[in-house]
């Protein structure tokens, strides 16, 4: 536990990352593409609760997922960060720092790509459906791009329901880019594989 507490700086960093990415660029602008964080987004929109209560009760199940399908260390390994997520979420002030709807997608996308990538080089996550991928490999040798991308396929349906066709297409091009770019990161140094042992 100590050894994973040492490493709450990079996973700080991996945090701020997402948040930016989501509340500075994506959704101001409706792009609901980027994990629990998207979620709650959809969720606040639809039903009007909170989105980090949402954050706190997806991170909080998925938590139990990992203890009970991936074990104790990949918990431990998460816990930190699926409980820090939704404070630093809702610290970060949320606005639109640019008003193109394109390049906003375009940093975000990168933005929460490298926050992710940043937790999982450390073998942590931000919880939520960072955690299914990581039983899909663990289970199906699933990679984990791919598994992430499969589970967002939740957040695209749910897009669908909220602003129709023309914001999902704007989600699915995101989701892609964030694919893509983490494919990239994991291709050059693989480290990721490691939440899974």
């Amino acid at each position: 536990m100590i050894k994973e507490i040492k490493k709450t700086p990079m996973i700080l960093l991996g945090l701020i990352f997402i948040s930016i990415g989501l509340n500075w660029f994506l959704l101001p602008h409706d792009i609901a593409a980027a994990g629990v964080g998207s979620i709650g987004h959809l969720v606040e929109i639809n039903f009007s609760i909170n989105r980090s209560l949402t954050v706190w009760s997806i991170n909080l199940t998925m938590l139990v997922m990992a203890a009970l399908f991936l074990g104790k260390l990949v918990f431990i390994k998460s816990v930190i960060g699926s409980l820090l997520f939704p404070i630093i979420l809702g610290f970060v002030p949320m606005f639109a720092l640019l008003s193109s709807h394109f390049i906003s997608l375009i940093i975000g996308s990168l933005l929460f790509s490298l926050g992710v990538y940043s937790l999982y080089s450390v073998g942590a996550s931000n919880g939520g459906i960072t955690i299914p991928p990581i039983i899909f490999n663990k289970y199906f040798r699933l990679s984990i791009s791919k598994g992430l991308l499969l589970t967002n396929l939740i957040i695209i349906f749910f897009n669908y329901i909220t602003f129709g066709l023309l914001e999902t297409a704007f989600v699915i091009l995101s989701i892609g880019i964030s694919t893509l770019f983490i494919t990239i990161l994991t291709n050059f140094k693989p480290v990721v594989h490691d939440l899974a042992k």
